[in-house]
């Protein structure tokens, strides 16, 4: 049962940092063309997942792939090396925080928005985040009004 929260509590988690990668979308589109990815893609995806596992247990990135190696779980991973639930909720949060922060700076650096909407939609996140709420974007929530 422990397992089973841990896991509904880390997608939810992993797919909100994900969505914020600035690599995560390709060329083809969001949802579609995942299967005519380049190596290259392929690659520095499965990169990227090692790396951000490894920072989320405080680990080296090797260390991760010797376990993936093994087909051992991040659950498996982390229980091996005395890390809790709740040190992985905490620093899976403060990665989510962090990245966020860095995408709303680009956005003010490039002048897509002022400083003060940055801010603004900080703290909206983090009060929805206290709050349990799920966070959804305009152009999903529109898709699911429409039957999507």
């Amino acid at each position: 049962m422990k397992k089973k929260m841990l896991v509904y509590a880390f997608v939810p988690a992993m797919l909100g940092v994900g969505l914020f990668t600035v690599n995560i979308a390709s060329a083809h589109g969001w949802f579609s063309g995942f299967g005519t990815l380049s190596a290259d893609e392929i690659a520095s995806r499965q990169q990227e997942r090692f790396q951000h596992e490894a920072d989320i247990l405080g680990i080296s990135v090797d260390e991760v792939k010797n376990a993936w190696a093994q087909g051992k779980s991040l659950w498996e991973l982390a229980e091996e090396k005395g890390i809790t639930q709740e040190q992985i909720q905490q620093r899976m949060k403060d990665a989510f925080t962090q990245q966020m922060k860095t995408h709303m700076q680009t956005l003010v650096d490039q002048g897509v928005i002022t400083q003060a909407q940055a801010d603004a939609r900080l703290q909206f996140m983090q009060n929805n985040a206290q709050n349990g709420k799920r966070m959804m974007g305009m152009g999903m929530r529109f898709h699911r009004e429409l039957g999507f």
